[in-house]
């Protein structure tokens, strides 16, 4: 089945894919192309990615979500291969390309998010400026989550346990691996100081909550609600 963009039905035969960014949505949206048990279920599946999903009122809705820290080690990671060292979107953004060098890594972005637990907003302003960590999970889901009923939650997927989730609910067998990237990355642009750690906790709780409230919406999701919470 092929994946539509932009053209939302408001059916129960409709299923919105929300792409939420350096979640392995890539990956999974070969699954879902290739998914027998949602032809079945589904005459139209549409998906949506940078930016709001549609807010329907008979729509299903499948998301992919992932641990907020280990999403915007992801990102900046990422992003910092494509602008800062291949270079081939140094321009797309304004200003990235300066942020992303500035920091060099998501520890010392994140080190320097709180001045003695006051919000640094320069250093925020920053955060939101870079790719996928402006289009965060509240981006995504705060507005969708509000607004619909908990049965329109086909499911909810996650990164952490994404092969297990596709075999389950999609029933294929495995998930053919997309733009992964982590293995390129050294330990050291993936590790936090735990002052880093502790400041994106902080910072990312909005995120949290929208991870709380999809799952305790979708109670019969397999996802390992301890490590995405963590």
């Amino acid at each position: 089945m092929q994946l539509i963009h932009y053209n939302f039905r408001d059916s129960e035969d409709a299923l919105i894919y929300v792409h939420i960014g350096k979640c392995g949505g890539a990956s999974l949206a070969k699954s879902i192309a290739e998914s027998e048990v949602l032809k079945s279920k589904f005459n139209t599946i549409c998906k949506v990615h940078i930016e709001k999903p549609p807010i329907l009122k008979r729509a299903n809705y499948l998301v992919v979500v992932r641990n907020p820290i280990e999403r915007a080690i992801s990102a900046f990671n990422w992003r910092y291969k494509l602008v800062v060292e291949d270079e081939a979107q140094r321009d797309r953004f304004l200003g990235e390309w300066d942020i992303l060098k500035r920091y060099e890594s998501i520890s010392k972005l994140a080190d320097a998010l709180y001045d003695n637990d006051n919000l640094n907003e320069g250093v925020a302003r920053d955060f939101r400026r870079i790719h996928h960590l402006k289009e965060d999970m509240v981006f995504y889901l705060h507005d969708l989550l509000k607004n619909i009923k908990p049965k329109q939650i086909f499911a909810v997927l996650s990164t952490e346990t994404l092969d297990f989730d596709v075999q389950k609910l999609l029933g294929v067998p495995s998930v053919p691996r997309v733009h992964s990237h982590a293995h390129m990355v050294s330990n050291e642009k993936k590790s936090l100081s735990l002052q880093a750690r502790a400041n994106l906790r902080k910072f990312l709780q909005p995120d949290y909550d929208c991870l709380e409230t999809i799952l305790q919406m979708n109670p019969s999701t397999h996802c390992d609600k301890v490590s995405l919470l963590y």
